[in-house]
């Protein structure tokens, strides 16, 4: 996966990092992440400018966002319905995520920006939930600028120190990658788990919320 990704990065350059944030944050399953992570890297061995990195991703999530908060905004709940599980999303997970932006309002767009599944949905679940566009664009601009700067810049520094260090070596690389999916695995199984938890908990007739 590392290399077919690095394959595009190399053929498409800033375009494909732009390009894949914004699905991604539109709720798309691309892996915006990785591509973001994959082109820092590229950047410390001088393939790549980190800047033109950062500002790419940044504008990709920001503008990604917004189109999910109007699809969120404009079609609610009846998108997810029709279409939600063609992506994944079932009615059960995107409850949950509403419950989580219910409770924590506005400033959950920030917080969002760094949560796998979450960072997917945030537009659309603050669309549906009609969050004050300013505030949200406020929130998912903060959100995006730090995330693009933490993961760009930080694998920016990681590749340098690779190619300084380990000279380059592949076995570096695919360390990297083992930790990226080990990580991504475990967020997924521990927000399935959650949703699956929030289920049984509404479903509890001894609940007082439910």
């Amino acid at each position: 996966m590392l290399e077919t990704i690095t394959g595009f990065l190399q053929q498409y350059g800033y375009g494909i990092i732009f390009l894949s944030i914004f699905l991604e944050s539109t709720g798309l399953p691309f892996p915006g992440e990785s591509i973001l992570i994959a082109a820092g890297i590229m950047a410390g061995h001088g393939q790549l400018n980190v800047w033109g990195v950062f500002l790419c991703s940044w504008a990709g999530g920001t503008l990604g966002d917004n189109l999910g908060y109007w699809l969120g905004h404009r079609y609610g709940r009846r998108f997810v319905s029709r279409y939600g599980h063609r992506f994944g999303l079932t009615e059960e997970k995107y409850r949950y995520v509403e419950a989580r932006f219910r409770r924590v309002g506005p400033p959950i767009v920030l917080i969002a920006r760094f949560i796998l599944i979450l960072r997917q949905v945030c537009g659309f679940a603050a669309g549906t939930l009609r969050f004050p566009w300013w505030w949200f664009l406020f929130y998912n601009a903060a959100g995006a600028a730090l995330w693009s700067g933490a993961y760009g810049f930080g694998s920016y520094i990681l590749g340098e120190r690779i190619n300084t260090y380990l000279h380059g070596s592949p076995r570096a690389y695919v360390a990297i990658a083992v930790v990226f999916l080990t990580l991504t695995t475990l967020t997924i199984l521990g927000f399935r788990r959650r949703v699956k938890a929030a289920a049984q908990g509404a479903d509890d007739p001894l609940n007082p919320s439910a």
